[in-house]
């Protein structure tokens, strides 16, 4: 898909990065207000960078009910951040 604009291709929008993982716009901007996912905020909406989505996902999340040395985070949830984890971790 090329952009008539010359958009970065890197930079998507919330549907976008939706569509992308598997899940929905509302879920998508909920993890980025929670700081789940790097985001930078243009106005009402989010834009996001795949790379850096891509490289947090990677990383090691903390399981509920574990030894008590985790972290609670409020927000998206952790079975659809799992999700997107493990959509992501299968595309590449």
């Amino acid at each position: 898909m090329t952009d008539p604009l010359g958009r970065d291709p890197d930079v998507l929008t919330t549907k976008e990065l939706a569509a992308k993982l598997g899940l929905s716009a509302q879920t998508v901007r909920r993890m980025a207000s929670a700081g789940q996912i790097p985001a930078l905020r243009t106005g009402k909406d989010y834009r996001y960078s795949w790379n850096a989505v891509l490289d947090v996902l990677r990383q090691p999340h903390p399981i509920a009910g574990g030894s008590g040395n985790e972290e609670s985070r409020p927000g998206a949830g952790r079975l659809a951040t799992q999700q997107a984890r493990d959509r992501a971790a299968r595309e590449f």
